[in-house]
C-alpha cells in the first residue's frame, strides 16, 4: 500500500451513509442492538445481528456488509475469532469493535479499511457515529473504485509511478515515451479520478489499496 498523508482538500461523498447500508451486528445480548435500531431506522441501515464468530463468518459469505460492529465483551469471543474475523472482512469494510469502558480507543489501518477499538459509551448516539464515519469510508472506497475503473490501462500505469513519486520524465524514461504524452496521461488522471492536488491523487491511491498498483503491474507497455 502507499504510504500517505492526508489530503490538501477534503475529498467529498458522492452517495449518503444512509443509502441502505448493510451493517452486521455481532452481540450475544441485547445490549447493542436495540439502541442501534433507532438510529438505523433514521439513517435507512439494515442491521443483521450475529451471536457467534462462527455464525457471523459463515452467514456472511453470501452477504455484503457495509460495517461489522462486534461487541469485544462477548464471553465466548476468544482472542482467536476476533482477530480470524478482522483478518476475514477489514479488507472489504470497516469494522468497530467495542471494548471495555476502561480501554483506550484507537485505530488500525492494515488493511483496506480500518479497525477502530471505541471504549464502550453510555450514549448509543456515539456507536451509531462511529457506524456512520464507517459507511462513509466504504461509499468512498467505492466511488474511488468507479473512477478508477474509467482509467485507461496506460493512464493506471502514469498513476501508479506518479504517486510514487517519479518525475514526468523518469515515467517517460519507464514507459518508453515521450515526457509530453506522460503530462498529458498525468492530467487524464487528475481529471478522471477527480483529484485536485497531488497529495490528493497520493491519497487515492492509498485509500484503493494495493489492487491499483498491481492492476498497473500487471499490464504490458504499447
Amino acid at each position: 500500500m502507499y504510504i500517505t498523508k492526508t489530503p490538501t482538500v477534503p475529498l467529498r461523498m458522492t452517495t449518503t451513509p444512509s443509502s441502505d447500508a448493510v451493517v452486521a451486528v455481532l452481540d450475544n445480548d441485547t445490549e447493542i442492538d436495540p439502541a442501534l435500531h433507532q438510529h438505523g431506522s433514521r439513517m435507512g441501515w439494515r442491521l443483521q445481528r450475529f451471536t457467534s464468530a462462527d455464525d457471523l463468518l459463515g452467514g456472511a459469505q453470501a452477504g455484503f456488509f457495509n460495517c461489522i460492529l462486534v461487541d469485544a465483551s462477548m464471553a465466548d469471543l476468544t482472542v482467536s475469532d476476533l482477530t480470524r474475523l478482522i483478518c476475514t472482512y477489514a479488507a472489504h469494510c470497516p469494522i468497530i469493535v467495542l471494548t471495555p469502558k476502561s480501554s483506550p480507543g484507537t485505530s488500525v489501518t492494515t488493511t483496506r479499511f480500518r479497525v477502530t477499538f471505541v471504549p464502550k459509551p453510555d450514549d448509543p448516539a456515539i456507536i451509531a457515529e462511529e457506524v456512520n464515519a464507517s459507511i462513509r469510508a466504504i461509499n468512498e472506497a467505492n466511488r474511488l473504485e468507479a473512477f478508477f475503473l474509467t482509467l485507461t490501462a496506460r493512464e493506471r500505469q502514469v498513476m501508479k509511478f506518479v504517486v510514487e513519486g517519479l518525475l514526468n520524465k523518469q515515467v517517460a524514461f519507464k514507459l518508453n515515451i515521450s515526457e509530453i504524452t506522460v503530462k498529458a496521461h498525468r492530467g487524464r488522471v487528475m481529471r478522471k479520478m477527480n483529484a485536485r492536488t497531488l497529495p490528493d491523487l497520493v491519497y487515492m491511491a492509498a485509500r484503493l489499496g494495493p489492487a491499483s498498483g498491481s492492476a498497473a503491474n500487471n499490464l504490458s507497455a504499447f
